[in-house]
C-alpha cells in the first residue's frame, strides 16, 4: 500500500510521490508538506508579489548619469534602467536575483553595490 500525506495548503490525501523532494534529513528521504500543485503555486505568488515590488521600486529611480526618470520623461520605461556594478563585488546580476527568489534584503544590499543608469547611459559606461 501506497503512502498517503495530507497537503498543508489544499489538505486532500495524496501520494508520497505528489510531494517534492526536499532532501534527506537524519539519513530519511524526506518531502516537502505542500504537494507538487500547491508547492507550485506558493512560489507562483511569492515570486510574482517580488517581481511587483520590484516593477514599482524601479519606478522610483532616476539614472545617475543623464537624470531619466519617471518624472522627467513621459515615455518613461522602467525596462531601461538598469543597474551597473562599478566594483569587482558582484554577487549576482539584480534582475536574476529577484526572479531565483532571493529576499528583498539581499536585493537592496546588491543594488546598493550599484549605479543606477538608463540604459543609453550603461552602454556608454561600458564602451569608455
Amino acid at each position: 500500500m501506497e503512502e498517503l500525506r495530507k497537503c498543508r495548503v489544499c489538505e486532500e490525501e495524496k501520494p508520497l510521490t505528489e510531494y517534492h523532494s526536499a532532501g534527506i534529513k537524519n539519513g530519511k528521504h524526506y518531502r516537502r508538506r505542500k504537494c507538487r500543485k500547491c508547492y507550485s503555486h506558493v512560489k507562483r505568488k511569492y515570486r510574482d508579489n517580488k517581481l511587483q515590488w520590484f516593477r514599482e521600486y524601479k519606478e522610483t529611480l532616476a539614472c545617475e548619469g543623464c537624470g531619466y526618470s519617471k518624472d522627467t520623461n513621459s515615455r518613461f520605461s522602467i525596462q531601461a534602467m538598469q543597474f551597473h556594478h562599478h566594483n569587482n563585488d558582484k554577487l549576482f546580476n539584480v534582475s536574476e536575483g529577484v526572479y531565483f527568489g532571493y529576499s528583498k534584503e539581499k536585493i537592496i544590499d546588491e543594488i546598493n553595490k550599484c549605479m543606477v543608469l538608463c540604459s543609453r547611459c550603461h552602454a556608454e559606461k561600458h564602451t569608455k
